[in-house]
């Protein structure tokens, strides 16, 4: 039966409200937005508000292009000289959490339960040690240990990248029947390597190229939009020549980040300008919303009504809960265990899981998968069951603390720099103009008890020096609201300024130590 443009308009539109509401849920009450979203879902099919089969019918349309997006927002978010330098306990205890999750599944489910080889590994590179970055971000409006946010964030982007890479050499080795065995092994291991190979080399060379372009075209309108396009057109060109379009979109997005800490002996003569990488991360925002909203509601909406009361999906769901906490507690307790007990309670407790497992999941149904019906309930239960893990976690061992240090908000002067040189809407007085509507808009929307905290820092464009600045955390949010509410009616010079503003302030929340 042909899809009625109606029908899809009506599906469409629910789901991004339905969205919408639980952003303000999360940022308003604490609400972990992937509880909401998944109970939406379930209710949504319960009720038969929305007709299944147009819902299905987008999840194929979405799939491929929600796994690009993502893979390339995580290349987007490594910055590789931080990893090497901050990052090794983050990445060495989410690799340990990511094994023992992994293995110890595998062995439950073949061993106890007698499920296949196959359906248990695709079980575990789904909910294998993935922390969500939808619970993050909030994390760090109550967290106040120093470093502890930034370190959780670098963890949550490694896992999500490791399973997705796992998870889709097993399809490929699935789809192409290979058995599990040393023969098989060496088959998928073969194709792997080449289509790593292939996606990797074409990835440098496809994101070098965009870089180029962006040095003489990014201050363009829209090319946010055309950095999109230019990702996803290679994600499936690159698969059309036998290479993988997961690497070649992660290798492009990890270029375009890291260019500027190549050392200038190489030659290569090209970095990708601060203001169009602020505007694709801006975008990016945007475009995870409404992914993120999709792949969860699904989730929920796509859990069969009768299955929720088959007691074996419980016993399941239980049997991998307590392989992610024992696993959680053992690498926490091994790689950080110079830290506070404080601390590695709350590092034990941050497992919230959410897009990365929603989107493997739905996509083996997307893909027919034999046994995907048993896995997809079962991960639904997990992300729930690490959220509210996650948000007690939160409530119980993080601090309270408000006041935010902006001293690094000096990392806007070089942009503002660059910026000057477009003159339009960076005059002192532009600037000024907008700070005062943006500092308005934000003390309407915030609460009594927030309004008096509402602030906006001012950054000279003369090239002086960057003073302190102090913002209260809880000030934050009506903040980069007010900033998203002004800035398309901002000239394209101040937009550029309070994106770059934006973006510090939410970073600083995250990594702040109050």
């Amino acid at each position: 039966m042909a899809l009625s443009p109606e029908t899809f308009l009506l599906v469409l539109s629910s789901i991004i409200f339905i969205g919408f509401v639980g952003n303000l849920l999360l940022k308003r009450k604490g609400i972990p937005q992937t509880l909401f979203l998944i109970a939406a879902g379930i209710a949504t099919r319960w009720f038969a508000v929305l007709p299944s089969s147009t819902v299905n019918a987008m999840l194929p349309l979405l799939s491929q292009v929600t796994l690009a997006m993502v893979v390339f927002d995580i290349g987007m978010s490594l910055k590789v000289r931080e990893v090497a330098s901050e990052g090794r306990s983050a990445i060495v205890r989410s690799s340990v959490y990511m094994l023992l999750s992994i293995l110890v599944t595998t062995f439950v489910f073949t061993a106890v339960l007698h499920w296949n080889l196959y359906q248990a590994l695709f079980l575990g590179s789904i909910i294998g040690g993935e922390i969500s970055m939808i619970i993050v971000p909030y994390m760090g409006s109550r967290i106040s240990q120093q470093g502890l946010v930034s370190n959780l964030s670098l963890e949550s982007v490694y896992d999500s990248l490791v399973l997705i890479i796992l998870f889709t050499v097993l399809l490929n080795g699935y789809n192409e029947n290979a058995p599990l065995d040393l023969s098989g092994l060496s088959v998928i291991s073969s194709s792997f390597f080449q289509q790593l190979s292939i996606g990797l080399v074409g990835g440098v060379i496809l994101g070098l190229a965009w870089v180029r372009v962006a040095r003489a075209v990014g201050q363009s309108d829209y090319f946010y939009a055309a950095t999109v396009g230019y990702v996803l057109l290679a994600y499936v060109l690159i698969g059309d020549i036998s290479g993988s379009g997961v690497i070649t979109v992660l290798a492009i997005g990890l270029v375009m980040k890291n260019l500027s800490d190549l050392p200038a002996s190489l030659g290569l003569g090209v970095v990708m300008p601060a203001v169009s990488l602020n505007y694709i991360s801006a975008f990016q925002t945007e475009i995870s919303f409404f992914l993120r909203t999709f792949f969860l509601f699904f989730l929920g909406f796509s859990l069969p009504l009768d299955t929720l009361t088959t007691p074996q999906l419980y016993i399941e769901s239980l049997a991998v809960m307590g392989v992610l906490v024992g696993a959680r507690v053992l690498s926490t307790e091994a790689v950080d265990w110079r830290k506070s007990s404080k601390n590695r309670r709350l590092i034990e407790t941050m497992m919230a899981q959410g897009l990365t497992p929603a989107l493997l999941a739905t996509t083996l149904v997307a893909d027919g998968v034999v046994g995907a019906s048993q896995i997809l309930p079962i991960a639904a239960l997990v992300i729930i069951g690490t959220n509210v893990v996650a948000a007690g976690g939160a409530k119980l061992f993080s601090g309270d603390t408000d006041g935010l240090d902006l001293g690094s908000l000096a990392t806007i002067a070089p942009l503002v720099k660059e910026l000057s040189q477009m003159v339009d809407g960076l005059e002192q007085g532009q600037l000024e103009k907008w700070a005062e509507k943006v500092e308005e808009d934000a003390k309407e929307a915030a609460p009594p008890d927030v309004k008096g905290k509402v602030s906006i820092p001012r950054l000279s464009v003369g090239g002086g020096k960057v003073g302190e600045f102090k913002v209260s955390k809880s000030a934050v949010p009506y903040i980069v609201d007010a900033i998203r509410k002004n800035r398309d009616s901002m000239p394209q010079g101040t937009r550029s300024y309070f994106d770059s503003l934006a973006e510090v302030l939410a970073k600083e929340v995250r990594a702040s130590d109050g």
